[in-house]
């Protein structure tokens, strides 16, 4: 038999156990990150920083696919629309439509071809037990005047991975546009001319992606495709924002 210095000896041990499991069950929910990075210098500049979800899990091989697929995407510039499966195979396409095209311009052009680069970016900006928000970025310059520019927001279900759309975050997509509306028009009302008209629309719209950060939805709208690259970015509080998630 049991004495009961014995017999509560063993309660604080199982409860212990108890906890531990608890703990250990909630980290196996929690991504966590670390960072890719890529420095390709030859004929070609390419460098890419983007984020790791770690682990061998469903949610991990889902999330590092997606951004892989931003960063194979980007590279993608040749005559071969096939998108390569991996950074390596995709900077290696890079180089060679680099060589292509200096091999083809060197027949009409007698001027020495510039550089290309490409700088590829991710960031974890925000992560919980139920949203994970990376904002990626790519610049790339084939010789123009100006860098090609791409943002996204990308965000995922932290439990399983799956990439989230706006239907998926928003209970009520109608009224929070009306919301975030009204943030656009604070923004351009401080804006100058040239900015306001690189904006100018008849029918608003949410951008195709939101961001999530530690203070509130971030709404970004770019025209990234105009000699200036202008920007709108707000965020709205989740004090405000919060009876329209779904998170």
């Amino acid at each position: 038999m049991f004495n009961n210095s014995s017999f509560r000896l063993i309660k604080i041990f199982s409860f212990i156990i108890i906890m531990a499991f608890i703990f250990s069950c909630e980290d196996e929910t929690t991504i966590n990150f670390s960072e890719t990075s890529i420095i390709d210098e030859d004929e070609t500049t390419v460098e890419i920083n983007i984020p790791k979800a770690e682990g061998k899990t469903e949610a991990a091989k889902k999330i590092n696919a997606t951004l892989s697929l931003f960063v194979n995407s980007a590279l993608n510039i040749g005559v071969d629309s096939n998108t390569k499966t991996n950074a390596e195979e995709s900077i290696e396409g890079f180089k060679k439509a680099y060589k292509d095209f200096k091999t083809q311009i060197g027949k009409t052009l007698y001027t020495n071809l510039p550089p290309w680069e490409v700088l590829i970016d991710g960031e974890v900006i925000y992560k919980s037990k139920t949203l994970t928000s990376i904002a990626m970025n790519s610049s790339i310059n084939t010789g123009g005047a100006q860098s090609v520019l791409t943002f996204k927001f990308y965000n995922f279900d932290s439990k399983t991975g799956k990439e989230l759309k706006t239907k998926d975050l928003l209970n009520d997509v109608s009224a929070f546009t009306d919301l975030a509306k009204k943030y656009y028009d604070k923004e351009l009302l401080s804006a100058k001319n040239e900015r306001i008209k690189a904006f100018e629309t008849d029918i608003f719209a949410l951008p195709e992606n939101l961001g999530f950060s530690e203070n509130g939805v971030i709404v970004f709208y770019e025209t990234f495709n105009s000699a200036t690259n202008n920007v709108i970015e707000f965020t709205i509080s989740y004090t405000v924002a919060n009876d329209y998630l779904n998170f």
